[in-house]
């Protein structure tokens, strides 16, 4: 497996590209979210590569990149963790796609980092996780990770994470890799998310955005998606029935395409 380097820190990454080798090319870097890993993209690479180069990684402390010796993370630091792969990788600027917690961090790395960006497009994310639904504890969310661990969280409410139709196969393979990421750094990270607030920055996201949202999702409510779309001054939104906050990975291939139409229109600098 392909490992990075960054201040005393191991993170895993794969890079696709299947693109014509003689014509020019932006990167797309995608973002996982809280307990994913880079193969939760792994349905959107064969939409976005033949096109893009395309980079995912496992964000700290999650599957196979290396878990902090103290089990603390700050969004700054999260959002520098985006920069420094793109530089040990050389990468100068990408259209940054982030999904739920993968979405917060790239709105702080759209705010911090502007310069490094052609794009950003956020799946069934949010700028204040605190702001969900009613059926949301996070109580009960902090309960179960600590007792049951991370997969169990993940499938205690998956009815609020997936459509009615999602495959139960899906499902199991979700939540499965999910538990590749230990509870205790899952609970560390809703710590840091949860008491974070970026409302205030989404005026001065200054690149373009296209925000992909769930209609009947709890997790990140459609009132938050209105409220970002309202306040992003060149962004755009796009919601869809029948799927939950999940949505990534149960409609792949049309999520995936609407970033690369997206994009594609996007003039490179």
């Amino acid at each position: 497996m392909p490992y990075l380097e960054l201040n005393g820190s191991r993170f895993h990454y794969h890079a696709d590209d299947y693109a014509e080798p003689w014509q020019a090319k932006d990167v797309v870097l995608l973002h996982h979210a809280a307990a994913g890993n880079l193969h939760r993209w792994r349905a959107w690479v064969p939409t976005l590569a033949r096109h893009h180069q395309v980079i995912r990684f496992d964000m700290r402390g999650h599957a196979d990149s290396q878990t902090p010796a103290e089990r603390a993370f700050s969004l700054p630091e999260l959002a520098g963790d985006i920069a420094g792969v793109m530089d040990s990788l050389g990468i100068e600027k990408v259209h940054l796609v982030g999904a739920s917690a993968g979405g917060i961090i790239s709105l702080r790395f759209a705010h911090d980092f502007p310069q490094r960006l052609h794009s950003l497009s956020l799946v069934a994310s949010t700028p204040k996780l605190a702001q969900m639904g009613p059926s949301i504890e996070a109580g009960l969310w902090r309960q179960t990770l600590e007792e049951q661990g991370t997969k169990a969280w993940l499938l205690s409410d998956s009815q609020k994470r997936f459509g009615l139709q999602a495959e139960p196969g899906l499902v199991e393979w979700y939540a499965t890799e999910g538990g590749k990421t230990e509870a205790e750094t899952v609970l560390a990270l809703q710590d840091c998310l949860l008491n974070e607030d970026l409302t205030p920055l989404l005026p001065d996201i200054s690149v373009p955005t296209l925000i992909l949202a769930a209609a009947q999702d709890e997790i990140t409510p459609p009132e938050v998606q209105y409220l970002m779309a309202q306040q992003i001054p060149n962004s755009r939104l796009q919601t869809f029935e029948g799927v939950g906050h999940n949505m990534k990975v149960e409609i792949p291939d049309l999520l995936a395409g609407r970033v690369r139409d997206f994009i594609g229109n996007i003039n490179p600098d």
